[in-house]
């Protein structure tokens, strides 16, 4: 064979080689590794905001614009604006009746707040007028996580008990909600055994009872949060579970919402009990993930 021949045949080898498509589960451990770097120390608070009497039963929260926080409390039909620079509310908007309302996000302008049945309040600040929008979530669900995922336009919303309808045994849920069809989609359906490698079996998987959701601006992977069993687990963008935290019961009383800024600084809200709602603010170790 001469020296152009075997030149030829080893470059197709190698493109062979090179070409070969690694198997679902290589790519997933790939993804997976991809996504480990990007954390918080949960034991270092930067800042910890005591919320006035209006949000001592805060929930939900979500980020409104430079230094603000929007914030619902789990007995009224408003929204409020939290200052973290002035460190006190700065406007409030009522869009409903007294309810149990859990979650709160903003799209644009609109901000949608949500009550513990499924049903969504749509409304702009200064505007009386507020849209309800029953989601048909299937069966009789707790509802308490609310985020916008912009990559499929959707609201995902992360329930807290799921009715027999949405899951088998001790399985869990998350739905989304496309705000353009008005239709409801089983977003991922989290199952026990897919959580035994990051360390959550068995009591600790029983009491996960999901109390708000997020979605980080710059990794795209998803933040589910549980007041029950204070615990916080971290997904990849393709739904691999990667990180399981357990969160200190004395520094998170009670946590109930979690939201990032665009820059990627992580909030998380804890109701009172019988002293002061709080928020706790944490920057990204090692700067800001680009």
């Amino acid at each position: 064979m001469g020296i152009v021949m075997r030149v030829f045949v080893i470059l197709v080898l190698l493109t062979g080689i090179l070409s070969c498509n690694p198997s679902e589960k290589d790519e997933k451990k790939k993804e997976a590794a991809s996504m480990t770097t990007f954390t918080y120390d949960l034991a270092q608070p930067a800042e910890t905001y005591t919320l006035p009497k209006e949000l001592k039963e805060i929930s939900g929260i979500a980020y409104y614009r430079d230094n603000q926080l929007l914030c619902v409390q789990d007995e009224e039909g408003e929204v409020f604006v939290y200052d973290a620079a002035q460190q006190k509310i700065t406007e409030s908007h009522r869009f409903g009746p007294p309810g149990d309302y859990e979650g709160v996000e903003k799209i644009d302008d609109d901000i949608y707040a949500l009550r513990s049945d499924g049903t969504l309040f749509n409304f702009k600040f200064g505007n009386k007028e507020t849209r309800e929008i029953e989601t048909g979530l299937p069966g009789k669900n707790d509802v308490e996580g609310l985020a916008y995922d912009a990559s499929t336009k959707r609201l995902l919303l992360a329930v807290k008990e799921p009715s027999k309808k949405a899951v088998k045994d001790d399985d869990k849920v998350i739905f989304s909600f496309d705000l353009k069809s008005r239709r409801v989609f089983t977003e991922r359906e989290l199952k026990s055994k897919q959580f035994d490698q990051i360390g959550v079996k068995g009591k600790d998987w029983k009491a996960f009872m999901p109390s708000d959701i997020a979605i980080h601006p710059k990794t795209r992977e998803m933040y589910l949060l549980s007041s029950a069993g204070h615990r916080l687990i971290v997904f990849t963008p393709g739904g691999v579970p990667i990180k399981n935290m357990a969160l200190d019961p004395t520094l998170f009383r009670q946590p109930e919402g979690i939201c990032f800024t665009p820059e990627g600084t992580l909030y998380i809200s804890s109701e009172g009990g019988k002293k002061e709602g709080y928020i706790l603010k944490f920057n990204p170790m090692g700067g800001i993930v680009n």
